[in-house]
């Protein structure tokens, strides 16, 4: 299993200054404050975004004022890779990484990296409702120096390009941006076409230069991006439904107070549910918007087809007894 590497970047630099010296403040009745910085790779009104506002929103209610949670969206902080490094490191506090950079230390979340898991986004949300097995696999991380704070939908993930994508043949040959995963790179290749991993704030420029032929993304990524400018076609593909989490450092976690600890994980959970909410709520919005903005809606896509490409996939995945155990819960929550 591979585990990532530490990197000095500017980012990480810049964001240690962010930490260093915003980690404590004062409130207006003379109280000390504890500033949190939480890294988001999301536009600002994107609904992680606003659900990590609502869980600073909720925590310092719920405290007193004694925490003040500072959000940074649009990668101010940097890419995932390297803020969930930060977060390892005590640079920052909290951060929203996707699945494919938590499969990277432990094996049993390379399950929800596996194209077409769910039947659909409510199976998911009963799953990570219901699964025993969660608890389990979560505390995994720990060890690492980061835990699991909560779960949020990202939606469904679709294929978008400067030409329609109907199914195989359409995908062959074609270079696709997916994230950082040794699943995903395996998944387009079963697909025919090869995946570009890449940085979500490069896509654009990538995109528009030719360096790859299209992405992947849910609909408010795909708008709020603006990547319809240059990928005017947008294909329900339905490949993937992944999950994205709030995670903070382990050892700053461990070091609240029970009373403390019980205001974290219940502004977590008000957080996760406002996200979910919000989600179903403006994903209509968000596709309108790119329809008026002049993108094409692909809905006739032979999907079975996607789906009996990557079998292949599934089998070699299952191999691995701590990917099998979580497959076989997701299976059981299906309708």
């Amino acid at each position: 299993m591979k585990k990532l590497k530490v990197s000095i970047s500017l980012a990480c630099i810049l964001a240690m200054i962010v930490s260093l010296t915003g980690c404590a403040a004062t409130t207006a009745d003379g109280k000390k404050q504890e500033v949190w910085n939480v890294a988001v790779i999301q536009t600002e009104d994107h609904p992680q975004t606003m659900a990590v506002k609502k869980f600073g929103e909720i925590f310092s209610e719920l405290t007193d004022g004694r925490y003040k949670i500072e959000v940074y969206p649009n990668e101010l902080l940097g890419p995932q890779r390297e803020t969930l490094e930060q977060v390892q490191y005590g640079i920052i506090e909290m951060a929203v990484i996707g699945n494919a950079n938590i499969s990277s230390f432990v094996d049993g979340f390379l399950t929800f990296e596996m194209p077409f898991l769910f039947d659909d986004e409510d199976h998911q949300k009963r799953f990570f409702e219901n699964s025993t097995e969660l608890n389990s696999l979560f505390t995994q991380t720990e060890k690492y120096n980061f835990k699991i704070a909560s779960q949020f939908t990202a939606g469904t993930r679709n294929m978008y390009a400067n030409k329609a994508i109907k199914g195989l043949a359409d995908l062959k040959g074609m270079k696709i941006r997916t994230a950082e995963s040794d699943t995903y790179i395996k998944m387009m290749k079963c697909l025919g076409g090869a995946a570009t991993p890449m940085s979500f704030g490069e896509v654009f420029t990538a995109i528009q230069s030719g360096v790859v032929d299209g992405a992947e993304n849910n609909e408010a990524s795909y708008s709020n991006t603006k990547h319809y400018e240059i990928a005017p076609y947008y294909s329900y593909t339905k490949h993937l439904i992944v999950p994205d989490y709030m995670i903070v450092n382990n050892d700053l976690y461990n070091s609240l107070s029970e009373e403390d600890k019980a205001a974290f994980e219940e502004a977590s959970t008000r957080a996760r549910e406002y996200e979910y909410e919000l989600w179903q709520k403006e994903t209509a919005t968000y596709l309108q918007n790119v329809i008026d903005a002049g993108a094409k809606i692909v809905e006739d896509v032979d999907v079975n087809s996607l789906k009996a490409a990557v079998q292949p996939l599934h089998e070699e995945l299952t191999k691995n007894e701590a990917v099998k155990v979580i497959y076989d819960a997701v299976k059981k929550e299906a309708n």
